[in-house]
Parts: structure tokens; sequence; C-alpha cells
């Protein structure tokens, strides 16, 4: 049964550990680089905990017989996403000061998109087995 329930957020975790072990074994490069790795892993947990949430969400939605609620599932939690992503740079660009890394938030940006492509590849998954709306 638990085998069920993670099936569709294995992409999400493969992907939350390769950028973790892209971050924790390229540290060196990502120095000479002038990106803070831990500004990297910390949007990659961000991310990825805004993601596994959004696809509980969407797998709850798609049970729904209205199939605007799967649509509204979706888009709130991209938004939802966008604006925690870029709250959480606009805080640490305030506080980090002299030492703020804009290449990192710029990886962050790339794994914004990274999650939010995987995000909707998986919910049209999700949702291809109820094509008809559930009726």
């Amino acid at each position: 049964m638990s085998q069920l329930l993670f099936k569709p957020f294995r992409p999400i975790v493969y992907l939350f550990v390769l950028i973790n072990l892209l971050c924790v074994f390229l540290a060196f490069f990502f120095k000479a680089e002038e990106i803070n790795p831990w500004v990297v892993a910390s949007a990659n947990l961000l991310l990825f905990a805004i993601s596994m949430f959004s696809l509980q969400q969407q797998l709850k939605q798609s049970k729904n017989t209205n199939p605007h609620a799967m649509v509204r599932a979706v888009m709130s939690t991209v938004v939802l996403k966008l604006f925690v992503l870029g709250s959480a740079a606009i805080v640490y660009l305030y506080n980090a000061g002299e030492n703020k890394s804009v290449n990192a938030i710029f990886l962050g940006m790339a794994l914004y998109i990274m999650y939010t492509w995987m995000e909707v590849k998986l919910s049209l998954k999700i949702n291809q087995n109820n094509k008809d709306g559930g009726n």
C-alpha cells in the first residue's frame, strides 16, 4: 500500500536528492563561481516541500468529479511556489548584505522551473487516468 502512495512522488524525490548531491559534491566549483551551495540547497528544500504538498493536493483533487478542481489545484500551487520562493529570495537578499550570492538566486530560479515542469508533467499523468472527469 505504501508503494502505491509513494509512486507519484518518486520523480520529485529523485530530483531533490540529485540537486542536494550536486550541492555537496560540487561545492568547491560553486564557490569558485561565487555560488553559495547552502542557498541552492535551501531553495531546493523549499521547492521540494511545496512540490510534495502540491502533488498531495493534486492527488486529492483528481478524485473530484469537477474537472476545474484539478486545474485550480495545479494553478494555485504554482502561484504559491512562486510567491514563497520570491519571498525567500527577497528576505535572503535583504539579510545577506555584502555576502549575497546572486548566482545562487539564479540557480534557485532554474530549480523553480525544473520543479514546476516536473509538477505539471506529473499532474498530467495523474489526470490522464480521469479523462472524462469521473463521469
